[in-house]
């Protein structure tokens, strides 16, 4: 039930740690797409909930916030916070080693952080829209609370976090039909921020507006506090909660052709 899709993922690692040989600079400019692809639905989601009422803007944010791993799936991207499974699964199965996964991890995460800079300055530019309408007020208070918040709350939220991004990739490569993947990854994604869990990229654009932002009430030390918490934070809760948990239930698998509980698994030949 589980292994030929832990087989799927543990060799998308290898094939990421071939891409990246082949071509750094490419590969960098892969990593800064997905910053930039997380970091358009940070701001559509400020942007949508600066109007709305507290009760209700995670809510909204959320069910908005899906197109992010949206774009990055289907148009191809590299994102730190998927990297966390893949290189786990690749470690586990041998098809990756050390060296290749910090190499992997330390790209991407650069090349989101650049993604997610460059969208921002442009924004900037642009005027802000309604997120630097007026005072900004909430977005202030977005990345006050984020900056603000303690080292344990920030690595526990940053941990369910990646729990349910993962979960998403995880879910989407198991169903059939690109319709359904849309919906899966939608969803999941809307518990995460509805939930107000931490999110290492989408972060990364956040606190940047923050710093922008006309009277920003944050600063640098505290935006790199922010990232590097929560960026160890996804990073456990990726490999405790998928990578170690599916491992664990793949010793369950017996042999005839690998099911899921809603039917056949789909050929993953055709997923990546």
């Amino acid at each position: 039930m589980y292994e030929p899709t832990i087989t799927h993922f543990a060799e998308l690692a290898r094939e990421k740690a071939d891409a990246l040989k082949r071509s750094p600079a490419g590969f960098f400019i892969a990593a800064a797409c997905a910053g930039a692809y997380i970091g358009i639905a940070m701001i559509l989601a400020l942007s949508v909930g600066s109007g709305i009422p507290a009760a209700l803007r995670p809510l909204v944010m959320g069910s908005v916030f899906g197109i992010g791993l949206i774009l990055t799936v289907f148009a191809g991207a590299e994102l730190f916070t998927g990297y966390v499974m893949y290189l786990g699964f690749g470690l586990a199965r041998h098809t990756v080693g050390g060296y290749d996964i910090a190499r992997l991890l330390v790209v991407v995460w650069l090349g989101n952080l650049a993604g997610a800079m460059a969208l921002c300055a442009l924004f900037n530019a642009g005027g802000g829209g309604s997120i630097f309408a007026g005072t900004a007020d909430a977005l202030h208070l977005y990345a006050s609370h984020k900056v603000a918040s303690t080292t344990g709350a920030l690595f526990a939220r940053a941990v369910l976090c990646n729990w349910l991004v993962c979960l998403a990739i995880w879910t989407a490569a198991r169903v059939q039909g690109d319709a359904a993947k849309c919906i899966v990854l939608a969803w999941i994604l809307m518990a995460f921020v509805a939930s107000g869990f931490e999110h290492s990229v989408a972060n990364m654009t956040a606190l940047t507006l923050g710093l922008l932002a006309p009277g920003s009430t944050i600063d640098l030390f505290g935006v790199g506090r922010n990232l590097v918490i929560v960026s160890i934070g996804n990073v456990a809760g990726g490999l405790v909660f998928i990578v170690g948990s599916y491992l664990a239930a793949a010793r369950t698998d017996g042999p005839g052709e690998p099911r899921h509980d809603s039917g056949t698994l789909p050929n993953h030949k055709r997923l990546r």
